[in-house]
């Protein structure tokens, strides 16, 4: 971050994702190498293509944290207000992602669903209260009863005998 505007650079940004995308193609090759790499008289063992995506992933991070370095670019990735902008609705989307599992995925979607019109979008109570609601009951309609595709439960839909 820089000066009074307060930005982040480009190189910044860039080298960040590149450490990033590093660090999960690092992930993957060590998750992998749990697994038989390499060729057997039956084919490729579990880990053999995921060894391999890995360890490209860190291959091109390299090489894209290699190019940040050498090309001289003054230019601007982002004001810090437009981080804050975006941080307001990734963090809510990554507590939803999260809360599916323990939650299920109706009641996290109706909080989910709620907070974003109510808090991001500043509808009034009555238009956030009909999406949160109206939204949940026609996904399961649609997955639950129609397709028979039954989606993740919390203790709500336990308690209510939805399960």
């Amino acid at each position: 971050m820089n000066g009074p505007g307060r930005f982040i650079s480009r190189r910044v940004a860039e080298v960040g994702m590149a450490l990033a995308g590093a660090a999960f193609g690092g992930i993957v090759v060590v998750g992998a190498l749990r697994h038989d790499v390499g060729w057997g008289l039956t084919g490729p063992g579990a880990g053999y293509f995921p060894m391999r995506i890995g360890l490209l992933l860190m291959g091109v991070a390299t090489l894209l944290m290699l190019r940040a370095f050498w090309v001289s670019t003054s230019a601007r990735f982002a004001q810090v207000g437009s981080l804050r902008r975006v941080a307001a609705l990734l963090l809510p989307t990554a507590i939803f992602a999260a809360s599916i599992v323990p939650l299920g995925a109706y009641l996290t979607m109706f909080s989910y669903l709620l907070w974003m019109a109510r808090f991001q979008a500043r509808r009034g109570w009555p238009v956030a209260l009909a999406l949160a609601i109206g939204m949940p009951a026609a996904l399961f309609l649609l997955f639950e009863t129609w397709l028979g595709v039954p989606l993740a439960k919390g203790p709500l839909e336990e308690a209510l005998g939805i399960y």
